[in-house]
């Protein structure tokens, strides 16, 4: 995106990037997550505002003939806490797509997450884009939001399944070296969720995952773990993560989230990461939220950037629409 393009107001860029879809009833969407948050780590304390894959985008169908649907997203992650005239990256591009679906499935061209990354995920991760993220603990190679991709889509009986080849980056230093194979099946038989997913990338490595989630009543617990293989230079490690939520009413929710990575390197801890918090829903597009996070041996390390042993009290909103 070159300065100019910067400087244009959001809607005026959107419409520039999507041309010609005004006639296909392109839906305007998006997120505002902000926290404020008291940390403390092996370096010190501080405050910060952070806001958390806040985002906005647009999407809609464009009407053809026959069965076929052509689908399109399109969407932007957006800093909202951070110096807008100093930042590099204000502007960050998520998930942009075209899709075809029909009966025999939904083919979708462009950035997605990979089938490995969706896998289980509303069974187990009930703090996504918060501190105590499962991606705050785990390394992040097969978390992956693959450039070049395509993916197919398709539901058999009770199983959702999905598949994916991403080409990956020429240049030997981008963002997305390497091919991805991904694929995954997510299932749910009643009040049981299962969902298992296997993941290779060129040069990097595989990674197998299983998530287990159960819902009884107003209480739902996911269990994930996940066994990655380097194939070169390291040994296989297994990261897991246990959460538990309970809704109290219709408005009021807590949680509870367990994680642990292994450590290949020998005699140093494994990382382990935990959080309590509770979510208040104002109403049906609008949610505050506190927290406590805790992290013993970098378990807070590898996205929310907090050395050593950390603790993380945070209050915030989220504000969809």
């Amino acid at each position: 995106m070159n300065i100019k393009a910067k400087k244009l107001p959001l809607a005026v860029l959107l419409a520039c990037l999507t041309p010609g879809i005004a006639s296909a009833e392109a839906q305007l969407f998006g997120k505002a997550n902000l926290s404020i948050a008291s940390l403390d780590d092996d370096t010190g304390d501080s405050t910060a505002v952070d806001s958390h894959s806040s985002r906005v985008g647009i999407k809609g169908n464009i009407e053809s003939k026959g069965t076929l649907e052509i689908g399109y997203r399109f969407v932007w992650q957006i800093d909202m806490s951070d110096e807008a005239k100093a930042s590099n990256d204000h502007i960050k591009s998520r998930e942009q797509y075209i899709s075809l679906k029909d009966n025999w499935g939904e083919v979708r061209i462009g950035r997605h997450d990979t089938p490995y990354k969706k896998a289980g995920k509303k069974s187990v991760e009930f703090f996504s884009d918060s501190y105590a993220d499962w991606n705050n603990i785990i390394t992040k190679t097969h978390d992956q939001r693959a450039d070049s991709s395509v993916s197919y889509y398709n539901t058999l009986g009770a199983a959702k399944l999905s598949a994916m080849y991403a080409g990956g980056d020429d240049t030997p230093n981008g963002d997305n070296v390497g091919e991805i194979y991904s694929v995954a099946a997510d299932m749910k038989f009643g009040d049981l969720a299962f969902a298992l997913a296997y993941q290779d990338i060129d040069a990097t490595g595989s990674a197998v995952k299983v998530v287990v989630g159960y819902t009884l009543g107003a209480t739902s617990v996911g269990l994930a773990a996940e066994n990655i293989d380097p194939e070169v230079g390291s040994n296989d490690s297994t990261n897991t993560m246990l959460s538990l939520k309970h809704n109290i009413d219709d408005a009021n929710t807590i949680k509870f989230t367990y994680g642990d990575a292994e450590e290949t390197t020998p005699g140093v801890d494994d990382p382990t990461m935990m959080a309590l918090g509770i979510d208040h829903k104002l109403n049906e597009s609008a949610t505050m939220f506190a927290y406590w996070a805790d992290g013993s041996d970098g378990g807070l390390a590898a996205d929310a950037g907090l050395v050593g042993d950390s603790t993380v009290l945070a209050v915030g909103v989220i504000v969809a629409f």
